[in-house]
């Protein structure tokens, strides 16, 4: 019997549907990873599976009862969410992990003992004493791994857990995962932009896209799927092979060389090397006449090879000894004059950049 099941869940906000006929089972002590782009209902489907969210419409059940009432409360005791961004209180380390502990009223003893194990898992074990809010936005994410852990939950639920840790930070927080899962036989589930750690992490995989369920099977064949749907999609996909080399780490970053061929070298927020796929969202690029002052690590400059008008969205293609191409308004392009054969800059973040 499954420990959690949504049958037909539809979640709406005011006019948008955000989930739409979810259908979906997991089994006690399994990994599952929730894979999609950005607004595609991962966080909501983990807020439904924690019973911190109610559907407008269809089923959860948990050990096969409905989730209502008594069983809800159970359900939201025994899962623990951690969003991705971290929520801490303004004390020290040891109490934030250990709060969760003393509301439950386990005695002292119990409290100390479950809190120094729950923080030598994340390696925070010389932080005890620290204030949680003066970490860095790494060190707080595994502090609230830790407050999720401390409490021996049936159910870990996972928004993003290692966006925007650097390499090491990553490395802690994915042995995090696989030691609980091995040791504990907590089940697990995790939404991820991060094709290649839902294969490290999990067994399945559930794509998810415009709210709704497109696609569910074991982690390997649904993310080799994903990847060579995008190495075979047309040229608008901004899809090419590079090789990653050793990078830097700026704070809680870490920034990786791709080399695109002999010409052209872009900048990406992975610890991925060797051989590699990426891929650059068309909407992410800004084409200018002129290098455009901003953080972004990528500005490269190349030629307009065409102008694809579509109602109000352009499409430019840029030649930058790779063709690119962005996606701007029909407006900008009458601003910027721009035509083919004209030279222009392009720019986007390293974070922009989907490495696979």
């Amino acid at each position: 019997m499954a420990m959690i099941e949504l049958v037909d869940v539809t979640t709406r906000f005011d006019t948008t549907t955000a989930l739409e006929g979810i259908s979906l089972e997991i089994e006690p002590g399994e990994s599952l990873a929730l894979i999609g782009p950005n607004g595609a209902g991962k966080t909501t489907i983990l807020k439904i599976l924690g019973g911190l969210l109610m559907p407008s419409a269809g089923e959860v059940r948990f050990d096969g009862d409905l989730a209502r009432g008594e069983v809800l409360e159970k359900l939201r005791l025994h899962a623990t969410m951690v969003f991705q961004k971290p929520v801490l209180f303004g004390t020290t380390v040891y109490k934030n992990v250990a709060y969760g502990l003393r509301v439950r009223g386990l005695p002292e003893n119990q409290v100390s003992e479950r809190v120094l194990d729950a923080l030598g898992l994340v390696q925070m074990e010389d932080f005890a004493d620290r204030q949680a809010r003066n970490l860095s936005g790494g060190e707080q994410k595994r502090v609230n791994l830790a407050m999720a852990i401390a409490i021996d939950p049936q159910i870990l639920l996972l928004d993003e857990p290692t966006s925007y840790l650097d390499a090491l930070g990553t490395k802690i927080v994915e042995g995090f995962i696989q030691r609980i899962r091995e040791e504990r036989q907590t089940t697990v589930v995790i939404a991820t932009h991060d094709l290649f750690q839902a294969v490290r992490l999990t067994e399945r995989a559930a794509v998810l896209e415009g709210g709704q369920l497109c696609q569910v099977g074991p982690s390997s064949q649904i993310i080799r799927e994903e990847v060579e749907a995008l190495i075979f999609s047309d040229q608008e996909c901004n899809v090419f092979h590079g090789i990653a080399k050793n990078g830097t780490s700026e704070g809680e970053r870490h920034l990786t060389k791709i080399e695109l061929g002999e010409a052209v070298t872009i900048e990406a927020l992975t610890d991925t090397t060797g051989e590699v796929t990426v891929r650059i969202s068309p909407e992410d690029i800004i084409v200018s006449r002129e290098p455009v002052l901003s953080s972004a690590k990528n500005t490269l400059r190349g030629v307009i090879r065409a102008i694809d008008v579509d109602d109000s969205i352009v499409r430019l293609t840029v030649d930058v000894g790779i063709d690119l191409v962005a996606i701007i308004t029909k407006s900008s392009l009458n601003l910027l004059s721009m035509a083919v054969g004209d030279r222009v800059y392009v720019t986007f973040k390293a974070s922009s950049v989907r490495v696979y």
